[in-house]
C-alpha cells in the first residue's frame, strides 16, 4: 500500500475495527504497515533473524494475531504505526525467548538486506560500501535491547522520542540518554575501525 496514506486513515481503520470488527479495515492498516512491522521484528531478532529468516515471518504473524485484540486497548498516545511497531517488536522478542535464542542482534542499520547486485556502479566503491555496512551492523550487534531497537526506530524509521518513550514504557529523558550512549558507543567503535573520520 502507498506510504502517502497518513495517520488519519490509520485512525479511521482503527475505529472501524474497534467499533464493528471490520476485518477489511484491520487488513488495510496492517498491510499499510507490514514493512515497518517486519523491520521492527527483524531488528529485535537481530543476527538470529538473519540466520533464520522464517523467524521474522513467525514474529510478524504473531504480532498480527496479537493486534486483533491489542488494538482495542490502543489509547492514541502514540501514532498507530508506532504502536504496531512496538507490538511487532514484543512479538519478536517473545519468539526469541520461546525458541531459546537469546543471542539476537541488530540486522540492519538503514536498509535490510545486501546491496543490490548489478547496480552499474564502481565495484570497488560498492565493496567498500558493503564492508562499511557490515561494520555498522557488527557494531549495532553489540548493543543490547532495547538500545538497538531504540536506535533503529528513531534513526532509521524516524519515530518520535515521545512515542518511543510511551511504547517502551520509559521516560522521554531515559530514551534520550539511552540513544545518546548507544550512538556514542557505535561512533567510537566505527572510529576505532577506521569507518568514520
Amino acid at each position: 500500500m502507498p506510504d502517502t496514506i497518513g495517520a488519519e486513515d490509520d485512525l479511521d481503520c482503527l475505529k472501524a475495527w474497534a467499533e464493528r470488527a471490520h476485518a477489511p479495515s484491520l487488513e488495510a492498516l496492517l498491510g499499510r504497515h507490514e514493512g515497518l512491522m517486519r523491520r521492527a521484528a527483524a531488528v529485535a531478532l537481530g543476527r538470529t533473524g538473519r540466520l533464520d529468516p522464517g523467524l521474522v515471518d513467525e514474529a510478524v504473524q504473531e504480532a498480527r494475531l496479537r493486534l486483533m485484540t491489542a488494538l482495542a486497548k490502543y489509547r492514541g498516545e502514540a501514532a498507530p504505526a508506532t504502536f504496531l511497531a512496538a507490538v511487532a517488536r514484543r512479538a519478536a522478542l517473545d519468539e526469541l525467548r520461546k525458541e531459546g535464542r537469546h543471542r539476537g542482534r541488530m540486522l540492519r542499520v538503514l536498509a535490510l538486506g545486501p546491496l543490490e547486485e548489478g547496480g552499474g556502479g564502481d565495484p570497488a566503491r560498492d565493496l567498500e560500501a558493503q564492508a562499511g555496512a557490515e561494520a555498522a551492523r557488527a557494531a549495532l550487534e553489540d548493543l543490547g535491547e532495547p538500545e538497538r531497537s531504540l536506535v533503529y526506530l528513531r534513526d532509521a524509521e524516524g519515530l518520535e522520542l515521545r512515542e518511543l518513550a510511551q511504547v517502551f514504557g520509559l521516560a522521554e529523558g531515559t530514551v534520550k540518554s539511552k540513544l545518546f550512549r548507544a550512538r556514542r558507543r557505535l561512533r567510537s567503535r566505527l572510529e576505532r575501525e577506521g569507518w568514520m573520520p
